[in-house]
Protein backbone atom coordinates (compact mmCIF):
# COMPACT_ATOMS: atom_id res chain seq x y z
CA UNK A 1 0.00 0.00 0.00
CA UNK A 2 1.47 3.26 -0.62
CA UNK A 3 1.38 5.79 1.90
CA UNK A 4 0.43 8.99 0.44
CA UNK A 5 3.18 11.94 2.17
CA UNK A 6 2.45 15.45 2.66
CA UNK A 7 3.77 17.63 -0.22
CA UNK A 8 6.34 20.39 0.94
CA UNK A 9 8.20 23.20 -1.06
CA UNK A 10 11.72 23.14 -2.80
CA UNK A 11 12.96 19.78 -4.76
CA UNK A 12 13.10 16.43 -3.54
CA UNK A 13 16.62 14.37 -2.80
CA UNK A 14 18.40 17.00 -4.99
CA UNK A 15 17.32 16.01 -8.25
CA UNK A 16 14.55 18.19 -8.68
CA UNK A 17 12.39 15.59 -8.11
CA UNK A 18 9.69 15.08 -5.91
CA UNK A 19 8.40 11.85 -3.85
CA UNK A 20 5.35 10.62 -4.20
CA UNK A 21 4.93 8.22 -1.45
CA UNK A 22 6.92 7.02 1.92
CA UNK A 23 7.76 4.15 0.23
CA UNK A 24 9.63 6.24 -2.76
CA UNK A 25 11.42 8.78 -0.19
CA UNK A 26 13.99 5.82 1.55
CA UNK A 27 16.53 6.12 -0.84
CA UNK A 28 17.22 2.03 -2.19
CA UNK A 29 15.74 -0.13 -5.02
CA UNK A 30 16.06 -3.72 -3.30
CA UNK A 31 16.99 -5.46 -0.10
CA UNK A 32 18.19 -9.20 -0.29
CA UNK A 33 17.85 -12.05 2.00
CA UNK A 34 21.81 -11.99 2.34
CA UNK A 35 22.29 -8.25 3.14
CA UNK A 36 22.94 -6.89 -0.26
CA UNK A 37 21.18 -3.98 -0.92
CA UNK A 38 20.80 -2.57 -4.64
CA UNK A 39 20.83 1.43 -3.79
CA UNK A 40 20.53 2.20 -7.33
CA UNK A 41 21.41 0.79 -10.38
CA UNK A 42 25.11 -0.19 -10.55
CA UNK A 43 26.07 0.34 -6.58
CA UNK A 44 25.62 -2.28 -4.21
CA UNK A 45 26.53 -2.24 -0.09
CA UNK A 46 26.63 -4.00 2.44
CA UNK A 47 26.69 -3.22 6.24
CA UNK A 48 28.41 -4.64 9.38
CA UNK A 49 27.58 -4.28 13.00
CA UNK A 50 30.48 -4.25 15.25
CA UNK A 51 30.74 -4.08 19.10
CA UNK A 52 32.78 -2.11 21.50
CA UNK A 53 36.26 -2.22 23.19
CA UNK A 54 37.96 -0.18 26.11
CA UNK A 55 39.41 2.71 24.64
CA UNK A 56 38.23 5.39 27.15
CA UNK A 57 39.49 3.54 30.35
CA UNK A 58 42.67 2.09 28.27
CA UNK A 59 46.25 3.35 29.18
CA UNK A 60 48.09 5.89 26.73
CA UNK A 61 50.15 3.61 25.53
CA UNK A 62 46.97 1.73 24.61
CA UNK A 63 44.89 4.25 23.35
CA UNK A 64 47.71 5.36 20.95
CA UNK A 65 48.09 1.67 19.45
CA UNK A 66 44.40 1.52 19.38
CA UNK A 67 44.40 4.52 17.17
CA UNK A 68 47.33 3.77 15.18
CA UNK A 69 45.15 0.58 14.42
CA UNK A 70 42.40 2.58 13.64
CA UNK A 71 44.69 4.83 11.12
CA UNK A 72 45.20 1.74 9.36
CA UNK A 73 41.57 0.68 9.38
CA UNK A 74 41.43 3.67 7.09
CA UNK A 75 43.42 3.73 5.32
CA UNK A 76 42.77 0.59 3.73
CA UNK A 77 39.51 2.11 1.92
CA UNK A 78 40.68 3.04 -1.86
CA UNK A 79 38.80 6.04 -3.92
CA UNK A 80 36.53 3.43 -5.54
CA UNK A 81 35.05 2.18 -2.07
CA UNK A 82 33.15 4.85 -0.24
CA UNK A 83 31.90 3.72 3.08
CA UNK A 84 29.93 5.35 6.07
CA UNK A 85 30.03 5.13 9.36
CA UNK A 86 26.91 5.26 11.28
CA UNK A 87 26.22 5.40 14.73
CA UNK A 88 22.26 4.74 16.11
CA UNK A 89 20.71 5.44 19.34
CA UNK A 90 17.44 4.28 19.33
CA UNK A 91 14.76 3.61 22.25
CA UNK A 92 13.75 0.41 22.24
CA UNK A 93 10.28 -0.69 22.83
CA UNK A 94 11.46 -3.81 25.11
CA UNK A 95 13.89 -1.39 27.28
CA UNK A 96 16.84 -2.49 25.62
CA UNK A 97 19.01 -5.73 24.32
CA UNK A 98 19.69 -6.91 27.88
CA UNK A 99 16.86 -9.02 28.94
CA UNK A 100 16.20 -10.28 32.54
CA UNK A 101 16.23 -14.40 32.13
CA UNK A 102 15.49 -15.84 35.49
CA UNK A 103 12.34 -18.65 34.69
CA UNK A 104 10.10 -19.70 37.66
CA UNK A 105 11.01 -23.02 39.67
CA UNK A 106 7.78 -23.45 40.65
CA UNK A 107 9.24 -24.08 44.28
CA UNK A 108 9.10 -22.48 47.58
CA UNK A 109 11.55 -19.69 46.53
CA UNK A 110 9.53 -18.33 43.69
CA UNK A 111 8.54 -15.24 45.75
CA UNK A 112 11.64 -14.17 45.99
CA UNK A 113 12.55 -14.98 42.38
CA UNK A 114 9.54 -12.58 41.34
CA UNK A 115 10.75 -9.48 43.80
CA UNK A 116 14.51 -10.24 42.38
CA UNK A 117 13.49 -9.84 39.06
CA UNK A 118 11.06 -7.30 39.23
CA UNK A 119 14.23 -5.31 40.98
CA UNK A 120 16.54 -6.18 37.87
CA UNK A 121 13.76 -4.66 35.54
CA UNK A 122 13.64 -1.51 37.07
CA UNK A 123 17.66 -1.38 36.98
CA UNK A 124 17.49 -1.88 33.29
CA UNK A 125 15.30 0.42 32.60
CA UNK A 126 16.86 2.99 34.45
CA UNK A 127 20.16 2.30 32.16
CA UNK A 128 20.26 4.97 29.38
CA UNK A 129 16.34 4.98 29.86
CA UNK A 130 16.21 2.02 27.46
CA UNK A 131 18.77 3.73 24.23
CA UNK A 132 20.42 1.30 22.50
CA UNK A 133 23.43 2.11 21.16
CA UNK A 134 24.41 0.26 17.38
CA UNK A 135 27.23 0.95 15.35
CA UNK A 136 27.46 0.34 11.44
CA UNK A 137 29.84 0.36 8.74
CA UNK A 138 28.26 0.63 5.48
CA UNK A 139 30.56 0.17 2.27
CA UNK A 140 29.73 -0.50 -1.06
CA UNK A 141 30.86 -1.33 -4.63
CA UNK A 142 29.94 -0.29 -8.28
CA UNK A 143 28.88 -2.74 -10.63
CA UNK A 144 26.96 -3.87 -13.36
CA UNK A 145 24.81 -6.36 -11.84
CA UNK A 146 24.00 -8.82 -8.83
CA UNK A 147 26.41 -11.65 -9.56
CA UNK A 148 29.48 -9.28 -10.71
CA UNK A 149 28.71 -7.38 -6.80
CA UNK A 150 28.66 -10.44 -4.88
CA UNK A 151 32.03 -11.61 -5.21
CA UNK A 152 33.58 -7.93 -4.51
CA UNK A 153 31.61 -7.28 -1.70
CA UNK A 154 32.38 -10.59 -0.04
CA UNK A 155 36.05 -9.84 -0.57
CA UNK A 156 35.84 -5.99 0.94
CA UNK A 157 33.70 -7.82 3.66
CA UNK A 158 36.35 -10.30 4.86
CA UNK A 159 39.19 -7.48 4.89
CA UNK A 160 37.12 -5.32 6.83
CA UNK A 161 36.60 -8.23 9.37
CA UNK A 162 40.26 -9.05 9.72
CA UNK A 163 40.42 -5.35 10.38
CA UNK A 164 38.28 -5.43 13.41
CA UNK A 165 39.54 -8.63 14.50
CA UNK A 166 43.33 -7.29 14.58
CA UNK A 167 42.11 -4.30 16.98
CA UNK A 168 40.10 -6.54 19.34
CA UNK A 169 36.71 -5.98 18.16
CA UNK A 170 33.79 -8.31 17.51
CA UNK A 171 32.01 -7.80 14.26
CA UNK A 172 29.07 -9.49 12.22
CA UNK A 173 27.69 -8.76 8.95
CA UNK A 174 23.92 -8.10 8.77
CA UNK A 175 21.41 -10.08 6.60
CA UNK A 176 18.53 -8.35 5.02
CA UNK A 177 16.36 -8.88 7.92
CA UNK A 178 18.35 -7.58 10.10
CA UNK A 179 19.20 -4.54 7.92
CA UNK A 180 15.20 -3.86 7.38
CA UNK A 181 15.03 -3.84 11.56
CA UNK A 182 17.61 -1.64 11.68
CA UNK A 183 16.20 0.77 9.06
CA UNK A 184 12.69 0.13 11.02
CA UNK A 185 13.62 1.42 14.21
CA UNK A 186 14.98 4.43 12.68
CA UNK A 187 12.00 5.02 10.58
CA UNK A 188 9.98 4.50 13.83
CA UNK A 189 11.28 6.66 16.43
CA UNK A 190 10.47 6.14 20.45
CA UNK A 191 10.47 2.55 19.77
CA UNK A 192 6.37 2.22 20.08
CA UNK A 193 6.34 0.27 16.54
CA UNK A 194 7.42 -3.56 16.56
CA UNK A 195 8.92 -4.59 13.80
CA UNK A 196 7.06 -7.55 11.77
CA UNK A 197 8.54 -8.88 9.10
CA UNK A 198 8.97 -11.97 7.07
CA UNK A 199 10.64 -13.11 3.32
CA UNK A 200 7.28 -15.19 3.21
CA UNK A 201 5.46 -12.02 3.68
CA UNK A 202 6.06 -10.78 -0.02
CA UNK A 203 4.96 -13.07 -1.90
CA UNK A 204 1.76 -13.50 0.05
CA UNK A 205 1.11 -9.93 0.48
CA UNK A 206 2.50 -8.76 -2.79
CA UNK A 207 4.20 -5.86 -1.10
CA UNK A 208 8.00 -4.59 -0.81
CA UNK A 209 10.56 -4.43 1.69
CA UNK A 210 10.02 -0.92 2.12
CA UNK A 211 6.38 -1.38 3.05
CA UNK A 212 7.36 -2.74 6.25
CA UNK A 213 9.73 -0.43 7.73
CA UNK A 214 8.44 3.04 6.39
CA UNK A 215 6.14 5.42 9.02
CA UNK A 216 2.45 6.72 7.96
CA UNK A 217 4.02 9.96 6.71
CA UNK A 218 6.95 12.08 6.13
CA UNK A 219 6.21 15.61 6.18
CA UNK A 220 9.11 17.97 5.09
CA UNK A 221 7.67 21.57 5.19
CA UNK A 222 9.19 23.20 7.75
CA UNK A 223 12.45 23.57 6.44
CA UNK A 224 14.05 23.50 9.69
CA UNK A 225 12.98 20.71 11.03
CA UNK A 226 10.78 16.98 9.72
CA UNK A 227 7.77 15.63 11.01
CA UNK A 228 8.29 11.39 10.83
CA UNK A 229 4.72 9.93 12.21
CA UNK A 230 4.33 11.28 15.55
CA UNK A 231 7.92 12.89 15.90
CA UNK A 232 10.15 15.30 15.61
CA UNK A 233 13.40 15.77 13.71
CA UNK A 234 16.04 17.82 12.72
CA UNK A 235 19.19 16.98 10.77
CA UNK A 236 22.08 18.82 10.97
CA UNK A 237 25.70 18.67 9.46
CA UNK A 238 28.86 19.39 11.65
CA UNK A 239 31.01 22.11 10.65
CA UNK A 240 34.63 21.76 11.65
CA UNK A 241 36.74 25.05 12.24
CA UNK A 242 39.11 23.40 14.62
CA UNK A 243 43.14 23.15 13.86
CA UNK A 244 42.99 20.30 16.11
CA UNK A 245 40.46 18.11 17.21
CA UNK A 246 40.01 16.33 20.52
CA UNK A 247 38.57 12.08 20.29
CA UNK A 248 36.44 13.42 23.27
CA UNK A 249 33.80 15.11 20.83
CA UNK A 250 32.21 11.76 19.19
CA UNK A 251 32.55 10.22 22.81
CA UNK A 252 30.53 13.04 24.06
CA UNK A 253 27.78 13.24 21.32
CA UNK A 254 27.19 9.65 22.07
CA UNK A 255 26.95 9.84 25.12
CA UNK A 256 23.67 12.16 25.71
CA UNK A 257 20.89 10.47 26.60
CA UNK A 258 18.46 10.90 23.89
CA UNK A 259 17.10 9.49 20.53
CA UNK A 260 19.85 10.29 17.37
CA UNK A 261 21.89 9.57 14.62
CA UNK A 262 25.14 10.41 14.29
CA UNK A 263 26.62 9.98 10.25
CA UNK A 264 30.19 9.82 8.86
CA UNK A 265 30.27 9.31 4.90
CA UNK A 266 33.94 9.20 3.92
CA UNK A 267 35.40 9.47 0.35
CA UNK A 268 39.02 8.76 -0.42
CA UNK A 269 40.50 11.02 -2.55
CA UNK A 270 43.16 9.39 -4.80
CA UNK A 271 46.56 10.04 -3.58
CA UNK A 272 48.27 11.14 -6.73
CA UNK A 273 45.13 13.21 -7.39
CA UNK A 274 45.39 14.54 -3.56
CA UNK A 275 49.01 15.24 -3.53
CA UNK A 276 48.56 17.21 -7.11
CA UNK A 277 46.03 19.08 -5.43
CA UNK A 278 47.59 20.19 -2.57
CA UNK A 279 51.05 21.66 -5.05
CA UNK A 280 48.50 23.68 -6.62
CA UNK A 281 47.08 25.09 -3.62
CA UNK A 282 50.79 25.87 -2.35
CA UNK A 283 51.32 27.50 -5.86
CA UNK A 284 48.30 29.64 -5.36
CA UNK A 285 49.76 30.70 -2.30
CA UNK A 286 52.60 31.24 -3.80
CA UNK A 287 51.29 33.48 -6.11
CA UNK A 288 49.61 35.30 -3.49
CA UNK A 289 52.89 35.85 -1.42
CA UNK A 290 54.61 37.51 -4.51
CA UNK A 291 51.37 39.78 -5.22
CA UNK A 292 51.20 40.81 -1.52
CA UNK A 293 55.25 41.77 -1.87
CA UNK A 294 54.88 43.49 -4.61
CA UNK A 295 52.37 45.75 -3.24
CA UNK A 296 54.69 46.24 -0.42
CA UNK A 297 57.07 47.50 -2.41
CA UNK A 298 54.85 50.10 -4.28
CA UNK A 299 54.16 51.33 -1.29
CA UNK A 300 57.26 51.79 0.27
CA UNK A 301 57.17 49.30 3.42
CA UNK A 302 59.45 45.99 4.14
CA UNK A 303 58.00 43.30 1.39
CA UNK A 304 59.02 40.41 4.40
CA UNK A 305 56.01 41.76 6.35
CA UNK A 306 53.02 39.50 4.62
CA UNK A 307 49.08 38.76 6.19
CA UNK A 308 49.25 36.47 9.11
CA UNK A 309 46.30 34.15 7.20
CA UNK A 310 49.04 33.49 4.26
CA UNK A 311 51.48 32.81 6.61
CA UNK A 312 49.20 30.09 8.24
CA UNK A 313 47.73 28.82 5.35
CA UNK A 314 51.28 28.80 4.06
CA UNK A 315 52.97 26.70 7.09
CA UNK A 316 49.37 24.57 6.54
CA UNK A 317 49.88 23.83 3.35
CA UNK A 318 53.46 22.80 3.61
CA UNK A 319 52.60 20.29 6.62
CA UNK A 320 50.08 18.65 4.68
CA UNK A 321 51.92 17.59 1.63
CA UNK A 322 54.69 16.35 3.55
CA UNK A 323 52.12 14.57 5.69
CA UNK A 324 50.83 13.32 2.25
CA UNK A 325 54.52 12.36 0.62
CA UNK A 326 56.31 10.93 3.70
CA UNK A 327 53.88 9.64 6.00
CA UNK A 328 51.27 6.89 6.06
CA UNK A 329 48.40 9.52 5.50
CA UNK A 330 46.07 10.00 3.16
CA UNK A 331 43.04 12.69 2.13
CA UNK A 332 39.66 11.81 3.05
CA UNK A 333 36.42 14.09 2.10
CA UNK A 334 34.20 13.74 5.08
CA UNK A 335 30.84 14.67 5.96
CA UNK A 336 29.73 14.50 9.03
CA UNK A 337 25.93 14.41 10.03
CA UNK A 338 23.41 14.62 13.78
CA UNK A 339 19.90 13.82 13.05
CA UNK A 340 17.77 14.71 16.20
CA UNK A 341 14.32 12.96 16.82
CA UNK A 342 11.98 13.45 19.76
CA UNK A 343 8.51 13.16 20.40
CA UNK A 344 7.83 16.86 20.91
CA UNK A 345 8.93 20.11 19.01
CA UNK A 346 10.10 21.87 22.19
CA UNK A 347 12.05 18.75 23.22
CA UNK A 348 14.18 18.45 20.05
CA UNK A 349 15.30 22.46 20.38
CA UNK A 350 16.61 21.41 23.73
CA UNK A 351 18.34 18.33 22.50
CA UNK A 352 19.53 20.39 19.48
CA UNK A 353 21.12 22.84 21.70
CA UNK A 354 22.95 20.09 23.99
CA UNK A 355 24.64 18.83 20.54
CA UNK A 356 25.51 22.32 19.44
CA UNK A 357 26.86 23.16 22.68
CA UNK A 358 29.38 20.13 23.11
CA UNK A 359 30.39 20.95 18.78
CA UNK A 360 31.09 24.53 20.26
CA UNK A 361 33.30 23.13 23.19
CA UNK A 362 35.48 21.30 20.49
CA UNK A 363 35.74 24.55 18.46
CA UNK A 364 33.03 23.23 15.62
CA UNK A 365 29.40 24.82 14.77
CA UNK A 366 26.42 22.28 14.57
CA UNK A 367 24.27 23.84 11.53
CA UNK A 368 21.06 23.15 10.03
CA UNK A 369 20.34 21.91 7.07
CA UNK A 370 18.20 24.30 5.76
CA UNK A 371 15.53 22.48 3.52
CA UNK A 372 17.78 19.59 3.41
CA UNK A 373 15.89 17.85 5.90
CA UNK A 374 14.77 15.13 3.75
CA UNK A 375 18.45 14.27 2.04
CA UNK A 376 20.15 14.98 5.81
CA UNK A 377 17.30 12.31 7.38
CA UNK A 378 18.17 9.70 4.09
CA UNK A 379 21.52 9.88 4.22
CA UNK A 380 21.68 8.86 7.87
CA UNK A 381 19.86 5.75 7.36
CA UNK A 382 22.94 2.92 6.96
CA UNK A 383 22.41 2.33 3.37
CA UNK A 384 25.40 3.84 1.95
CA UNK A 385 23.54 6.88 0.17
CA UNK A 386 24.83 10.75 0.63
CA UNK A 387 22.48 13.32 -0.86
CA UNK A 388 24.63 16.23 1.26
CA UNK A 389 27.57 17.54 -0.75
CA UNK A 390 29.13 19.42 1.70
CA UNK A 391 32.53 17.84 2.66
CA UNK A 392 35.81 18.45 4.49
CA UNK A 393 38.98 17.17 3.53
CA UNK A 394 41.06 15.83 6.30
CA UNK A 395 43.89 13.37 6.42
CA UNK A 396 43.74 10.08 7.58
CA UNK A 397 44.78 11.30 11.29
CA UNK A 398 42.37 14.26 11.37
CA UNK A 399 39.88 11.46 10.30
CA UNK A 400 40.50 8.77 12.97
CA UNK A 401 39.97 11.40 16.13
CA UNK A 402 36.75 11.06 15.50
CA UNK A 403 37.59 7.06 17.03
CA UNK A 404 34.18 5.05 17.73
CA UNK A 405 35.25 2.99 20.36
CA UNK A 406 33.95 3.60 24.08
CA UNK A 407 34.01 1.06 26.50
CA UNK A 408 33.38 -2.56 26.45
CA UNK A 409 29.30 -3.71 27.49
CA UNK A 410 29.69 -6.98 29.42
CA UNK A 411 26.07 -8.19 28.20
CA UNK A 412 25.40 -11.98 27.92
CA UNK A 413 22.17 -13.36 26.48
CA UNK A 414 20.51 -16.10 28.37
CA UNK A 415 20.54 -16.67 31.78
CA UNK A 416 23.19 -14.25 33.77
CA UNK A 417 24.11 -12.79 36.92
CA UNK A 418 23.61 -8.91 37.49
CA UNK A 419 26.94 -6.75 38.54
CA UNK A 420 25.80 -3.61 38.75
CA UNK A 421 26.44 -0.54 36.13
CA UNK A 422 29.03 0.97 33.53
CA UNK A 423 30.01 3.76 35.07
CA UNK A 424 30.95 5.06 31.91
CA UNK A 425 28.06 4.03 29.25
CA UNK A 426 25.77 3.92 32.75
CA UNK A 427 24.23 0.30 30.94
CA UNK A 428 23.53 -2.73 33.19
CA UNK A 429 26.22 -5.90 33.40
CA UNK A 430 25.18 -8.81 33.16
CA UNK A 431 27.37 -11.82 32.96
CA UNK A 432 27.59 -15.59 33.24
CA UNK A 433 31.15 -16.21 34.52
CA UNK A 434 31.08 -19.75 33.63
CA UNK A 435 31.11 -19.12 30.21
CA UNK A 436 33.94 -16.44 29.88
CA UNK A 437 37.57 -17.51 29.79
CA UNK A 438 38.41 -17.24 33.41
CA UNK A 439 35.22 -18.16 35.69
CA UNK A 440 37.15 -17.39 38.93
CA UNK A 441 35.95 -13.61 40.78
CA UNK A 442 37.52 -11.81 43.99
CA UNK A 443 35.82 -8.97 45.89
CA UNK A 444 38.03 -5.99 46.55
CA UNK A 445 37.91 -3.35 48.51
CA UNK A 446 38.04 -0.98 51.87
CA UNK A 447 36.21 -1.83 55.12
CA UNK A 448 32.47 -0.83 54.88
CA UNK A 449 32.77 -0.46 50.98
CA UNK A 450 29.79 -3.24 50.68
CA UNK A 451 32.24 -6.45 49.90
CA UNK A 452 29.73 -8.59 52.07
CA UNK A 453 26.51 -7.85 50.30
CA UNK A 454 27.91 -7.75 46.94
CA UNK A 455 28.83 -11.74 47.98
CA UNK A 456 25.38 -11.68 48.99
CA UNK A 457 23.85 -10.50 46.64
CA UNK A 458 25.42 -12.75 43.90
CA UNK A 459 24.80 -16.02 46.26
CA UNK A 460 21.06 -14.95 45.82
CA UNK A 461 21.18 -14.17 42.53
CA UNK A 462 22.97 -17.68 41.50
CA UNK A 463 20.54 -19.43 43.95
CA UNK A 464 17.51 -18.05 42.13
CA UNK A 465 18.85 -18.25 38.39
CA UNK A 466 20.54 -21.82 39.12
CA UNK A 467 18.76 -23.76 41.49
CA UNK A 468 20.70 -27.07 40.57
CA UNK A 469 24.09 -25.79 41.22
CA UNK A 470 25.46 -26.43 44.72
CA UNK A 471 26.83 -22.94 46.63
CA UNK A 472 29.71 -23.66 49.01
CA UNK A 473 30.29 -20.96 52.20
CA UNK A 474 33.57 -20.77 54.40
CA UNK A 475 32.33 -18.34 56.81
CA UNK A 476 34.77 -18.03 59.98
CA UNK A 477 32.72 -15.13 60.91
CA UNK A 478 29.26 -16.60 61.02
CA UNK A 479 28.49 -13.63 58.85
CA UNK A 480 26.07 -15.48 56.33
CA UNK A 481 24.28 -18.39 57.83
CA UNK A 482 20.93 -16.56 58.65
CA UNK A 483 20.92 -16.41 54.42
CA UNK A 484 22.02 -19.86 54.24
CA UNK A 485 19.10 -20.82 56.67
CA UNK A 486 16.66 -18.85 54.64
CA UNK A 487 17.38 -20.30 51.53
CA UNK A 488 16.59 -23.60 52.99
CA UNK A 489 20.79 -24.67 53.17
CA UNK A 490 22.92 -26.99 55.61
CA UNK A 491 24.42 -25.44 58.16
CA UNK A 492 27.70 -27.35 59.16
CA UNK A 493 29.66 -25.68 62.84
CA UNK A 494 33.28 -26.73 63.24
CA UNK A 495 34.41 -26.11 66.46
CA UNK A 496 38.13 -26.70 68.00
CA UNK A 497 37.13 -28.67 70.56
CA UNK A 498 37.48 -32.30 71.22
CA UNK A 499 33.98 -32.50 72.52
CA UNK A 500 32.44 -31.35 69.44
CA UNK A 501 30.42 -33.40 67.62
CA UNK A 502 30.89 -31.78 64.58
CA UNK A 503 34.54 -32.73 62.64
CA UNK A 504 36.32 -33.07 59.45
CA UNK A 505 38.28 -36.22 59.28
CA UNK A 506 41.53 -35.68 56.77
CA UNK A 507 42.32 -39.33 56.46
CA UNK A 508 38.91 -40.25 55.13
CA UNK A 509 39.26 -41.98 51.92
CA UNK A 510 36.62 -42.91 49.38
CA UNK A 511 37.18 -45.68 46.36
CA UNK A 512 35.62 -42.47 43.92
CA UNK A 513 38.49 -40.35 45.20
CA UNK A 514 40.11 -40.58 41.94
CA UNK A 515 38.88 -41.08 38.48
CA UNK A 516 41.93 -42.76 37.02
CA UNK A 517 44.70 -42.61 39.31
CA UNK A 518 44.78 -45.06 42.59
CA UNK A 519 43.10 -43.10 45.39
CA UNK A 520 45.67 -44.89 48.06
CA UNK A 521 48.67 -43.23 46.67
CA UNK A 522 46.85 -39.67 46.40
CA UNK A 523 45.97 -40.35 50.10
CA UNK A 524 49.01 -41.00 51.17
CA UNK A 525 50.72 -38.23 48.97
CA UNK A 526 48.29 -36.10 51.38
CA UNK A 527 48.85 -37.87 54.27
CA UNK A 528 52.84 -37.37 53.94
CA UNK A 529 52.20 -33.66 53.50
CA UNK A 530 49.92 -33.13 56.25
CA UNK A 531 52.11 -34.97 58.41
CA UNK A 532 55.27 -32.87 57.18
CA UNK A 533 53.74 -29.25 58.16
CA UNK A 534 52.39 -30.37 61.46
CA UNK A 535 55.71 -32.16 62.62
CA UNK A 536 58.27 -32.14 60.24
CA UNK A 537 59.96 -29.30 61.68
CA UNK A 538 62.67 -27.25 59.91
CA UNK A 539 64.08 -30.16 58.09
CA UNK A 540 60.88 -32.57 57.19
CA UNK A 541 60.32 -35.67 57.71
CA UNK A 542 62.92 -38.53 57.96
CA UNK A 543 62.98 -41.20 55.28
CA UNK A 544 61.96 -43.68 57.97
CA UNK A 545 58.94 -41.80 59.48
CA UNK A 546 57.74 -41.22 55.78
CA UNK A 547 58.13 -45.13 54.96
CA UNK A 548 56.02 -45.97 58.37
CA UNK A 549 53.61 -43.22 57.21
CA UNK A 550 52.99 -44.56 53.90
CA UNK A 551 52.84 -48.25 55.44
CA UNK A 552 50.03 -47.18 57.28
CA UNK A 553 48.22 -45.59 55.07
CA UNK A 554 48.16 -48.22 52.98
CA UNK A 555 47.15 -50.55 55.69
CA UNK A 556 44.47 -48.76 56.73
CA UNK A 557 43.22 -47.31 53.84
CA UNK A 558 40.93 -50.46 52.99
CA UNK A 559 39.33 -49.88 56.35
CA UNK A 560 35.97 -47.54 56.31
CA UNK A 561 36.29 -44.66 58.20
CA UNK A 562 33.69 -41.81 59.67
CA UNK A 563 33.61 -39.06 57.46
CA UNK A 564 32.00 -35.46 58.69
CA UNK A 565 29.63 -36.40 61.64
CA UNK A 566 27.26 -34.08 64.01
CA UNK A 567 23.65 -33.25 63.57
CA UNK A 568 22.64 -33.28 59.63
CA UNK A 569 20.00 -30.89 58.58
CA UNK A 570 17.27 -30.89 55.96
CA UNK A 571 19.27 -30.16 52.44
CA UNK A 572 16.54 -29.89 49.51
CA UNK A 573 18.04 -32.16 46.47
CA UNK A 574 19.43 -30.07 43.64
CA UNK A 575 20.39 -26.79 45.38
CA UNK A 576 22.37 -26.95 48.17
CA UNK A 577 24.26 -24.45 50.50
CA UNK A 578 26.30 -25.29 52.57
CA UNK A 579 27.46 -22.63 55.40
CA UNK A 580 30.63 -23.41 57.38
CA UNK A 581 31.03 -21.14 60.31
CA UNK A 582 34.16 -21.28 62.61
CA UNK A 583 34.70 -19.36 65.61
CA UNK A 584 38.07 -16.79 65.26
Amino acid sequence: MQVKRTPRRGPARGKGRAALSAQQTVPYLEMLKDGVCRVRDGYYTKTIAYEDINYSVASTEDQAAIFSGWCSFLNYFDSALPFQLSFVNHRSRGGGRCKVNIPMAHDEFDSIRGEYVDMLKRQIARSNNGIVRSKYITFGAPADNLAAARPRLERVEADIMGNFKRLGVQSHVLNGWERLEGLHGQLHPGGREPFRFSWGDITKTGMGTKDFIVPDSFDFTQGRTFRVGQSWGAASFLQIMASELSDKLLLELLELDAEMTVTLHIQTVDQTKAIKTVKGKISDIDKMKVEEQRKATRSGYDPDILPPDLITYAKDAAALLADLQSRNERMFLLTFLVVNTAPTRERLENEVFTVSGIAQKHNCTLRRLDWQQEQGYMSSLPLGWNGIEIQRGMTTSSTAIFIPFMTKELRMDGQALYYGMNALSNNVIMADRKRLKNPNGMFLGTPGSGKSFAAKREIVNVFLTWPEDDIVIADPEGEYYPLVNRLGGQVVKLTPSASSGTYINPMDINPDYADDEDPLSLKSDFILSLCELIVGGRGGLAPVEKTVIDRAVRKRGAAPTAGAGGPAGSVRPGAVLYGIAQPL
